[in-house]
């Protein structure tokens, strides 16, 4: 990933999933929507949102072990 995104662009990226997974567990618990949802839903939710977070970590400090 590093040969086709500078450092700038990883980091905007990464920045973007972590605002994205921020943003779903947020909603995810503080929203009546996800409350209807079936079950199996609101978990696939709960772990699309930690693993953007996760996954921005993990681009982050790619980063800074250069």
């Amino acid at each position: 990933m590093s040969t086709i995104f500078n450092e700038l662009t990883q980091e905007f990226i990464a920045k973007i999933y972590c605002d994205l997974g921020k943003n779903i567990l947020t909603i995810g618990f503080a929203s009546y929507f996800f409350e209807k949802l079936p079950l199996p839903f609101r978990f696939g939710f709960v772990i699309l949102g930690v693993g953007l977070i996760l996954l921005s970590i993990h681009l982050i400090s790619k980063k800074g072990g250069k």
